[in-house]
């Protein structure tokens, strides 16, 4: 039964909450067409309505429409059930012929009601033909380099009065006064498709820059001097000047990557139809910028600091009677808009009597597209560290307001303290942080004697120029020679590329041959026998000290009887590499047959590890 009833009051909840919500009818379009161009254009109402009326839009051909399409959410939030819904109705129209028009609102009723849709505005342009453009501008501007793969040396240095893509930088005003913010923004307009963005990291000398953070976008059409570009915003800034006197911003830089469409050089009929797409890098260099800063009027009062824009100022105390040496904390709070990440700590004029440590700042800011506000604090922790009635006056704060002209300044009352005398066993010393919960006393002002001495210990009795200080120094020393000789023996043994070879001709040998034997296990006899072939040859010429390229069977003999090396054992190597070459193509008896080879290759190199030393 709960059940039942809970969904007839979600249900309701739902039908209430949907014919409750305010109606409203949107008309969406894109801004700016080219002739002939095929547009969309909609109309969202979130409600369903009983009768809805599109304008009459006679300058351009309808293609198709109505679509009509719903989508509807719901949410529950503090136990309150919401639920919207919105219908689309799209027509799909082209343009024919250049000029501004205005799209009139559509009318929807709902309830009985009648809701109307905002009008548009939709401009029609020229059709631009974006190869034919690049080919003509890149024919008539000499300096730009010729179009090419991405594999050019250098990238293409495009001027900023390029006429298919460029950067541009804007700024709100050009004449200001010191302080006072200008809002920049940077954005690329471009008729080439573009498939990467980089280094753009703008640098303004001679102003304090805060980024406003500005959402993902996509690009979007734009005309400029009658010519219709794709265009983005890169960044937008906040900037106070920080100096008079006219700056110069210099051109910001941006490197990218476009698709540009080359023709081939034939005059086929088919070559229209298969033009070569190319990555081009290109340089992008906007235009400079001068703006002109005014100084500040010379009337500067005492107290300012260089705060420029609308302020609000407050200053007070957590208390004003307390005994010696308890803390007082002093909170001052400035709140506006303007260069408010600049402003120092005002003046403050304590008693002699107050210990006073260094403010802790605290500050909240938002950076929007038309300024910078937000809150700044300083909070004083003071100490005083004797008893008796103190007086702080009062603090003031200066700043320039820009709507009039003029400086302004606040002020606060006094502050006025009654300082009891401190308790009898309270120190001098205070150890602070920033605030009055971190003040601690640490211990007394007289240590108490100790009963209990511990284990003590004769300041006289000295480790150093004892006997066993020279020995350990001796024995110190003998080490350090020791280590010195050992590395002086391996670093010569080291630079003799024989004596290495001759040493680790067993360990490569040995290395070889776990390889064979892995070939072995997985009777893979060709690898096998290659293996054992490099093993016992890399051997011979790693302990001859010679090339393994210049050893043949001829000369091989001749070495190993210059090294006293008996004819037996000559005999078994000729042998060995003989038969192993042969077997390492030609069928074999079975594993017993690579066996015998493998443990033979053990045993000879056994031998001349022996003698060959």
């Amino acid at each position: 039964m709960i059940k039942q009833w809970l969904t007839i009051f979600t249900f309701l909840s739902l039908t209430f909450s949907a014919y409750s919500q305010d109606v409203s009818v949107v008309a969406q379009a894109p801004q700016v067409v080219e002739v002939g161009e095929q547009f969309e254009i909609q109309f969202v109402v979130n409600n369903k309505p009983s009768n809805f009326i599109v304008p009459d839009i006679k300058d351009f051909q309808l293609l198709g429409g109505p679509s009509t399409s719903t989508s509807s959410s719901m949410s529950w939030i503090n136990g309150k059930v919401t639920q919207s819904m919105a219908i689309t109705y799209s027509y799909y129209y082209q343009s024919s012929k250049p000029g501004k028009y205005l799209i009139g609102a559509a009318e929807a009723t709902v309830n009985g009601k009648k809701y109307k849709s905002n009008p548009i505005n939709i401009e029609v342009v020229a059709s631009n033909n974006r190869k034919g453009q690049s080919n003509q501008n890149q024919n008539q501007n000499p300096n730009r380099q010729s179009g090419g793969s991405s594999n050019n040396a250098g990238a293409e240095t495009v001027s900023a009065n390029n006429e298919d893509i460029f950067l541009r930088l804007y700024v709100d005003k050009k004449d200001v006064s010191v302080g006072e913010y200008i809002s920049a923004s940077v954005k690329i307009y471009t008729k080439y498709d573009i498939s990467q963005l980089s280094n753009f990291n703008p640098s303004l000398n001679g102003f304090y820059m805060q980024q406003v953070e500005i959402p993902k976008q996509s690009l979007q059409k734009e005309t400029v001097n009658g010519q219709v570009y794709f265009s983005a915003t890169l960044g937008k800034y906040i900037l106070f000047p920080q100096k008079s006197g006219k700056i110069h911003i210099d051109p910001l830089t941006l490197d990218c990557i476009i698709q540009k469409t080359v023709k081939s050089r034939g005059r086929g009929f088919f070559d229209d139809f298969f033009a070569d797409v190319r990555e081009v890098p290109v340089k992008l260099k906007s235009l400079p910028v001068d703006i002109n800063v005014r100084a500040l009027p010379e009337n500067k009062p005492e107290s300012f600091n260089g705060a420029v824009g609308k302020f609000t100022f407050d200053a007070k105390v957590d208390k004003n009677a307390v005994k010696a040496n308890d803390a007082i904390t002093l909170k001052v709070t400035i709140n506006g808009t303007g260069n408010i990440k600049l402003i120092d700590a005002p003046k403050i004029n304590f008693p002699p009597d107050f210990e006073v440590y260094d403010p802790k700042v605290n500050e909240s800011t938002t950076a929007s597209s038309g300024n910078i506000s937000g809150t700044k604090t300083f909070e004083y922790l003071i100490v005083p560290r004797n008893p008796g009635k103190f007086k702080i006056d009062p603090i003031t704060f200066s700043y320039f307001d820009l709507a009039s002209k003029q400086y302004k300044t606040l002020s606060s009352g006094d502050f006025n303290f009654d300082i009891a005398k401190g308790d009898d066993n309270q120190a001098a010393t205070v150890v602070s942080g920033l605030s009055k919960e971190d003040v601690k006393f640490v211990g007394k002002d007289i240590l108490f004697i100790k009963a209990d001495p511990g284990k003590l210990q004769s300041i006289n009795n000295i480790f150093f120029g004892t006997p066993a200080f020279y020995l350990i120094y001796i024995i110190g020393i003998l080490i350090f020679i020791i280590v010195i000789i050992l590395r002086r023996r391996i670093i010569i043994q080291n630079s003799n590329k024989a004596l290495v070879r001759n040493r680790k001709a067993d360990k490569f040998a040995t290395k070889r041959l776990k390889q064979a034997k892995i070939h072995l296990e997985a009777n893979e006899k060709e690898k096998f026998y290659e293996e054992v072939i490099k093993g016992i040859w890399g051997y011979l010429a790693d302990k001859l000290n010679i090339a393994t390229k210049d050893l043949s069977k001829d000369n091989a003999r001749e070495l190993l009887l210059k090294h006293n090396v008996d004819e037996d054992t000559i005999q078994q190597f000729l042998t060995l590499t003989d038969n192993c070459e042969f077997a390492r193509y030609a069928p074999v008896s079975g594993e017993n047959a690579l066996a015998d080879d493998y443990q033979k290759a053990i045993n000879l190199i056994t031998k001349l590890q022996q003698k060959l030393k």
